[in-house]
């Protein structure tokens, strides 16, 4: 059976902060699907996509939902300087 991570799982699988993973859905730079209403990306998809280069950290990370892919997050997520969230 195929295994979905959430923005929070896949944050934790890449060990990256939840607003990059944000960033790169805003800018399509990674594979997700939304079902339901909710961002989830397919494991095998995310491996296939680093195998292929695809994992690179934008320059600047996007910190609004200005195109409504995460209504269903309540809180807005600020970056400290080291890189946690908040």
């Amino acid at each position: 059976m195929e295994q979905y991570l959430n923005i929070e799982g896949l944050a934790s699988y890449l060990k990256i902060s939840e607003a990059t993973i944000r960033s790169w859905v805003l800018k399509r730079e990674v594979p997700f699907h939304k079902i339901n209403g909710v961002i989830r990306f397919r494991l095998s998809e995310i491996e296939k996509w680093i195998d292929e280069g695809g994992y690179k950290i934008p320059s600047q990370e996007i910190k609004d939902d200005e195109k409504g892919l995460f209504t269903e997050q309540a809180e807005t997520v600020t970056e400290t300087e080291t890189g946690e969230t908040e």
